[in-house]
């Protein structure tokens, strides 16, 4: 059996992201190299997210559809979220229910 262990995403700003996955998402930084352009992150399942500057410092870019998705108990869990994104000064998009095909199981924070 595979599983998931760890994510790195090459991202512009490596604290700003850091601050958003511990304020927000309840990840707990358990290393950080480089003079803030390198984060690991550990998040509450065990599940390791590692942020880091790219190395040639070409501007960071993803493609449209790309996101991060969380499972949540239930859609209060997620206006929960939605607040505290808010709160720490972000502009997160409006939660959205998902359907894939059968009844909705919980909803979108990004």
């Amino acid at each position: 059996m595979y599983r998931f262990n760890h994510v790195n995403l090459t991202v512009n700003d490596v604290p700003g992201c850091t601050d958003l996955f511990e304020r927000c998402f309840a990840f707990k930084v358990t290393e950080r190299l480089g003079n803030g352009k390198f984060s690991v992150l550990e998040g509450e399942d065990g599940f390791i997210l590692i942020l880091m500057h790219g190395k040639d410092g070409v501007h960071t870019t993803y493609p449209p559809l790309f996101h991060v998705g969380f499972l949540v108990a239930d859609q209060e869990s997620v206006r929960a979220t939605y607040q505290r994104i808010k709160i720490a000064g972000y502009e997160p998009p409006v939660p959205a229910i998902l359907e894939r095909g059968g009844e909705p199981r919980s909803a979108s924070i990004m």
